[in-house]
């Protein structure tokens, strides 16, 4: 009997002990964290306030929406950038984003020696095995932008007013006149230039009303130009609609942000491939927002242009190849 009752009492403390053990790994496994989706920002070369800013929102957005760990750093110059690149290795970076000018040769050269992480170029073209880059279309925006124009626009003439910026403003330049030329009967249409504050009265005098102000950064000597010289303009800061209402009649919108998340996702996801991240209209990344103050008559005719505009484009019945893009 006394055995019996010894031999129960063993096996209650041999219980124990395994039940001890087993809520002891189950409560250090709870502890311990997960493993977190790493990702970088690297700025390099020229880049303008606005779009630095865009980044950061999107590294941000990163953050809140993958639970990722994010930070950002700026480099100069090629030792910079590669010394960069060692501490990412040891830190285990999944996703580096590039931003800004002059990475592509970088990219290629020195990423090749880390191919568990994914590097994208903001904005670009560059792809490779584990090298992707995002891309705006910058004409479908342009055409858009151009049709609005050409419905408030009172004669066949428009001008361009150009400021620093990349190579982008030239493909949204092309699809901006010719999306005003769509809107004028695809009449010849009379095209001005101008660079800086001085040339805006330039617009003024050949009697041109509307112009697509082309910069990645914007200028208050030329936005005060512009007022005083009476020229609307299509901007390509949606917040200068907010900050001159009085000239900006539209916008060009990239939702950035958006844009780097989609990427990010295909990262953590192990879905990712090297390539060009193409957004179009159709995306819901790139699109023109109207200035909400037009005024009754000219906020129904710009609406209407924009709507048409946009679905010709999405249906794919505007052919770029012609624009010299």
């Amino acid at each position: 009997m006394v055995d019996a009752m010894r031999r129960s009492g063993y096996l209650v403390v041999a219980l124990c002990l395994l039940m001890s053990i087993f809520m002891t790994a189950c409560s250090r496994k709870e502890q311990e964290p997960a493993k977190s989706f790493t990702v970088r920002m690297i700025s390099t070369g020229f880049l303008s306030g606005r779009w630095e800013c865009e980044a950061e929102r999107g590294l941000g957005l990163i953050a809140a929406e993958l639970d990722a760990d994010v930070a950002r750093f700026r480099v100069e110059g090629e030792s910079d950038v590669r010394a960069r690149l060692a501490k990412q290795e040891r830190t285990g970076a999944q996703l580096v984003f590039f931003v800004g000018a002059g990475a592509e040769k970088m990219l290629y050269s020195e990423t090749a020696a880390f191919p568990g992480t994914a590097f994208v170029l903001l904005p670009g073209r560059v792809h490779g095995p584990n090298i992707g880059s995002i891309r705006f279309l910058p004409e479908e925006a342009g055409y858009v932008a151009g049709a609005v124009a050409g419905e408030i626009a009172p004669d066949r003439k428009v001008g361009l007013v150009r400021g620093a910026g990349g190579a982008w403003l030239e493909a949204l330049e092309d699809g901006f006149v010719a999306g005003f030329r769509a809107r004028q009967g695809r009449r010849r249409v009379a095209v001005e230039v101008a660079e800086g504050p001085d040339e805006v009265w330039k617009l003024r005098s050949a009697g041109i009303g509307v112009a697509l102000y082309a910069s990645d950064s914007s200028d208050p000597a030329v936005l005060a130009a512009a007022h005083n010289a009476g020229i609307l303009l299509v901007a390509t800061d949606p917040d200068l609609i907010d900050a001159e209402p009085e000239i900006v009649i539209a916008a060009v919108e990239v939702d950035v942000p958006e844009a780097m998340l989609r990427v990010a996702r295909e990262v953590r996801d192990g879905t990712f491939s090297g390539r060009v991240f193409s957004f179009d209209l159709g995306s819901g990344i790139l699109d023109v927002v109207l200035n909400p103050d037009l005024g009754e008559d000219r906020e129904a005719a710009a609406a209407d242009a924009l709507e048409d505009a946009r679905s010709e484009v999405t249906a794919g019945l505007v052919e770029f190849d012609g624009l010299g893009l």
